[in-house]
């Protein structure tokens, strides 16, 4: 686990010492600090994934290349996930490497794409790059760039979508959903995103929501029938899958988790400093409904464990953008600095020390 201190040491250091450079000096930092981020994840062992039994499988199940000539409608009744990681899995089947030398360039080629895709994100939206890229680090970096690949990717064209979104450039926006649902299929779920376009985010009408969803959680309002009127056919397996696992694993979310409480904890003093940041931050609105949309997603799809947590990481990558607004609420300018770098450190230290989502690191030639 050293190696992540050390990134993680090397990144808060380069966040606060980032004000002292010029404007061509910061950038030469940020797209260094983005290259040694992805270098770290290209060069881990496959087997540092926790996933890896699961992307092995997929691996294994992925159709032949000549299924994939033939015929693109059988190829795609045949794959078993999404059709990006099932068509590159295909093609490297077919070379003379070994499924090891697959996997490291499987992971390099994901590693590169989710990187480059939540960093340009950043740089493009965001007006405090490294406080934010900070945040990106140490809330899901090590889970999405590490573990979860496919969906980090996916999240990766959702952030990136926010300001066409803001920007009421739609169609880019749908765009940039759909190809993240290429890399992973929840992506379709950020289209909701386009009703909340022009709704001011109100505590009182997410405060209600956030009460209706926990009476519903409470009282175990047979929420699974909400699967019977999806109509798409994918989904539904999709959330069968994550019932069934459900069942095998028999998991209970715990809804005083550190993560939660404190997801919740920043939604309350955003809308304590709405207003001053309403003047700050033109995505505050967007960015406060996504994160209370989150929120109530997790307690409302409770008896899907799985699911909770997959939908209400899709709309709390806004904290990325979020948290570090907070820096130009408090006074003075260096407590809302350390307030922003203490939250994101206790973040890191859940996902390093208590999440149990992280293997020891090594490198694919150790």
């Amino acid at each position: 686990m050293v190696i992540y201190f050390i990134l993680a040491i090397i990144v808060t250091l380069i966040t606060i010492y980032s004000i002292r450079f010029n404007e061509k000096s910061q950038k030469i930092l940020y797209v260094s600090t983005a290259i040694l981020m992805t270098l770290i994840i290209i060069v881990r062992d496959s087997t540092v994934n926790k996933d890896y039994g699961i992307y092995k499988q997929l691996y294994e199940k992925a159709p032949t290349l000549s299924v994939l000539k033939n015929s693109f409608s059988e190829y795609n009744d045949k794959i078993i996930t999404e059709a990006s990681y099932s068509m590159l899995c295909t093609v490297l089947k077919e070379t003379e490497n070994s499924d090891k030398t697959n996997f490291i360039i499987i992971f390099a080629i994901y590693a590169i794409i989710g990187v480059a895709v939540k960093t340009i994100a950043i740089r493009r939206t965001s007006d405090l790059p490294f406080l934010a890229l900070f945040t990106y680090f140490c809330n899901i970096y090590l889970l999405q760039e590490m573990t979860q690949i496919r969906a980090g990717i996916a999240l990766g064209f959702v952030l990136l979508s926010i300001k066409d979104l803001y920007d009421r450039k739609y169609w880019k926006f749908i765009l940039w959903i759909i190809i993240g649902a290429f890399f992973h299929t929840s992506a379709f779920m950020a289209l909701v995103l386009i009703f909340f376009r022009d709704i001011k985010a109100d505590k009182r009408v997410w405060g209600t929501i956030f009460l209706i969803c926990v009476i519903i959680n409470i009282t175990q309002f047979d929420i699974l029938n909400l699967i019977k009127i999806i109509p798409f056919e994918f989904y539904q397996y999709k959330l069968k899958a994550y019932i069934l696992l459900q069942d095998r694993a028999d998991f209970k979310i715990n809804y005083l988790n550190i993560s939660f409480v404190l997801q919740n904890v920043i939604i309350i003093v955003c809308f304590f400093y709405k207003k001053l940041l309403e003047e700050k931050c033109q995505y505050i609105n967007i960015l406060l409904n996504m994160c209370c949309l989150s929120s109530c997603c997790f307690v409302f799809f409770g008896q899907i464990p799985g699911f909770a947590f997959r939908i209400s990481e899709l709309f709390n990558i806004s904290l990325i953008f979020l948290i570090p607004q907070l820096a130009k609420v408090m006074t003075p300018k260096y407590i809302g600095q350390l307030i922003v770098l203490s939250i994101g450190w206790l973040l890191f230290l859940i996902n390093v020390l208590h999440s149990g989502l992280l293997q020891p690191y090594k490198t694919f030639w150790s």
